[in-house]
């Protein structure tokens, strides 16, 4: 039999003239991914699971580190003025979910491979599920109304071409 691969495709970089649009719309598709990881997690076993393992080890080794980044370096210091104590916590959710995401992408390498799942695997990508999903509600009811309302679109342009650069 064929080896199975699994694509979950990109944005249109054309989304990024609206850098809060693009970062929504990345969310529905990291909400699909986060789907993959839950149902990798409760079923590693399967024909199709080292397809989906590899699909996710790429969007945790390259995909959101550059979503994050966009949010880190080019959206949360705008908004600092007028949400610092949001910016702070979301700061030190940060730290919690490089180590989470870290440990799921190196759990997620031998599944990848197509061997069996390394003790802890499901506990480590549920927590890391959870606390992402958890991180997605913050910035859709909190970060991006408070950048709609307060970027101007000077700020929003910036921001586009910074995300664009991160792309090339």
């Amino acid at each position: 039999m064929d080896a199975v691969e699994a694509e979950v495709g990109g944005l249109g970089s054309d989304l990024l003239a609206d850098p809060c649009a693009f970062l929504a719309a990345e969310h529905g598709r990291q909400r699909a991914l986060l789907g993959h990881l839950e149902r990798l997690a409760r079923h590693a076993h399967g024909a199709a699971q080292p397809a989906i393992a590899k699909a996710l080890v790429a969007w945790l080794a390259c995909e959101l580190p550059m979503h994050l980044t966009d949010e880190a370096d080019s959206l949360l210091p705008r908004l600092a003025g007028a949400a610092p104590a949001l910016v702070v916590r979301l700061e030190a959710e940060d730290l919690a979910l490089r180590d989470l995401r870290q440990k799921v992408r190196d759990a997620l390498a031998p599944i990848a491979a197509g061997h069996a799942a390394p003790d802890g695997f499901a506990a480590t990508a549920l927590a890391f599920a959870q606390l992402y999903r958890h991180r997605l509600t913050t910035e859709e009811e909190e970060v991006l109304p408070i950048a709609r309302r307060v970027l101007d679109a000077t700020a929003c342009d910036a921001i586009a071409a910074e995300m664009r650069q991160r792309r090339n």
